[in-house]
């Protein structure tokens, strides 16, 4: 699979996440839909993009920001076909993402933490201001995938994702 950025994309979020986006692991969750409209890259993208955003104008890590919300729903499954423990996949997947994410790139503490706390209320409280933009950018997001609202990177062919 291959990915092609549009050049509005800021070349300070590329950077932080180049290794994330060129893992043939990581883009095959392009191969999963999600929230009804989109895939779960496209999903991916979006709440690293507008984490990475959010931090930078509050102050925080950007990089942290934009690293935790690309691996935030890094799981390789279907969860309408099963999933690999016996808990809701509200609470299964974002342990199922942070195992992923640790095993397969050098992501930091903070960054596993936001993974694990990104569906409060319904998992653990986040800790960290990263954490918590990630929260709040997985819900935006999420809801406007859900009524096929075209935001951040998946506006007007910013990001294609083409057959290698």
């Amino acid at each position: 699979m291959d990915i092609t950025l549009s050049e509005d994309i800021d070349a300070e979020y590329l950077e932080d996440v180049s290794d994330i986006l060129t893992n043939r692991e990581f883009l095959a969750l392009n191969c999963f839909r999600h929230h009804y409209a989109t895939t779960r890259l496209m999903h991916s993208m979006n709440v690293s993009y507008i984490s990475w955003l959010l931090a930078k104008k509050l102050g925080c890590d950007a990089k942290a920001a934009a690293r935790a919300g690309l691996l935030h729903d890094f799981f390789l499954y279907d969860p309408r076909q099963g999933r690999p423990s016996r808990e809701m996949q509200a609470f299964c997947h974002p342990k199922v993402a942070a195992a992923n994410s640790e095993d397969t790139f050098d992501i930091t503490e903070k960054e596993k933490e936001a993974i694990l706390s990104h569906m409060f209320p319904l998992g653990p409280l986040p800790k960290t201001q990263e954490a918590w933009i990630i929260s709040g950018a997985d819900k935006l997001c999420a809801c406007v995938e859900v009524f096929h609202i075209g935001i951040a990177l998946s506006r007007n062919g910013r990001v294609v994702v083409s057959a290698a």
